[in-house]
């Protein structure tokens, strides 16, 4: 396999980090065929529920439906697309190679540092914009959704936009679509098309609801895909596979905001709100503030990873592997994160250099 083969959607992606986030089934891909992972080779025995694609731009702040049947605020892995069962290691290496892809200073060491207190069940202080975040009001979030709603609509439905948001036309009947919001009124039906990314090709419709208080939101079918993961091992039947990613990632909560619907006979949807982030993540500024928010976020985003892999069977015995000698934990996955993003790195400047003749 050649290396451009390994690396895809280089022409749409404008920096490393674009190009990184844009190839969670590359990643898997080249673990599988190409990697040299023999220096691993005491923690890749150790497997559970991963994250399959993580980055500073899938975890983030909602108001969720807890078990109890009250919404609260909550930091979460905001993307399933790519979860599935494998070495925990593997998923840990994605994430630094994530980080490290936004700015090369970003400090490993606190990121490892952070991972092994998350593994091993210690919970980390949130930087302070994420814990003012985490203390706002669901209404106050609910406000702002509305806001983006209006933003995107009139008074007859959505505001098209080339590119962005364009009328529908897939053949989901709309019938179909208004059985899923019984208790709202559907104004409007549109497609997102996506010209980047991992679900480049899945289909995503937008459907614009009004509820009774005459509050609008925009609601989000997603065409299911098999997750990346499945490249690297074959994974469990899909709705096993949810419980199994909602318990370790979404613990506590019902699942209900991010949830998977069959419309037979055209297979299964993600169904979710259409999520307005709260975290601007500052992939390339330059402002002092700016960088250290992201270190910080980039390191509690590692203890939040730690966390959700140590809620699995196999984590006290992998959080042992790697005590027992930290420093060649820190030395072999540093190994494997260099020789992918220079593999990366060197397919980036190919391309740059192809453009430029």
């Amino acid at each position: 396999m050649s290396e451009i083969a390994t690396i895809d959607q280089i022409q749409g992606s404008k920096n490393l980090s674009q190009l990184i986030r844009s190839n969670a089934p590359q990643y898997w891909r080249y673990m599988k065929d190409q990697a040299n992972l023999h220096g691993l080779r005491h923690y890749l025995p150790f497997e559970g529920m991963l994250a399959g694609d993580p980055h500073m731009g899938n975890f983030g702040i909602l108001p969720l439906w807890t078990v109890g049947g009250t919404r609260q605020m909550r930091f979460v892995n905001v993307d399933f697309d790519d979860a599935g069962r494998g070495p925990f290691v593997l998923d840990f290496i994605h994430f630094v190679i994530s980080s490290k892809a936004v700015g090369g200073d970003v400090k490993r060491r606190c990121l490892e540092d952070a991972y092994r207190q998350g593994l091993a069940g210690t919970e980390i202080e949130p930087p302070k914009k994420v814990k003012d975040l985490l203390e706002m009001g669901v209404s106050e979030y609910d406000d702002i959704v509305a806001r983006y709603a209006e933003t995107n609509s009139s008074t007859d439905g959505f505001v098209f936009k080339v590119g962005k948001i364009e009328p529908y036309n897939a053949r989901i009947a709309r019938s179909t679509i208004e059985a899923l919001f019984a208790t709202e009124k559907v104004i409007d039906l549109a497609i997102r098309p996506r010209d980047r990314g991992g679900s480049v090709d899945e289909l995503r419709i937008w459907i614009l609801v009004e509820g009774k208080s005459s509050r609008r939101r925009i609601m989000e079918l997603k065409q299911y895909a098999e997750p990346a993961t499945a490249i690297y091992q074959p994974q469990l039947p899909v709705e096993q596979w949810l419980r199994e990613v909602r318990r370790v990632f979404w613990p506590g909560l019902d699942g209900s905001d991010y949830d998977l619907v069959n419309l037979a006979p055209d297979g299964w949807f993600w169904v979710r709100e259409k999520r307005v982030s709260l975290i601007d993540v500052p992939y390339s500024s330059e402002k002092n503030d700016q960088i250290e928010f992201r270190d910080e976020l980039a390191t509690y985003d590692a203890n939040q990873l730690g966390l959700a892999h140590g809620r699995q069977a196999q984590a006290e015995a992998y959080c042992g592997a790697i005590k027992t000698d930290t420093e060649a934990f820190h030395n072999t996955t540093e190994e494997v994160e260099r020789a992918y993003l220079e593999l990366a790195q060197k397919v980036l400047d190919q391309e740059s250099a192809r453009q430029a003749m």
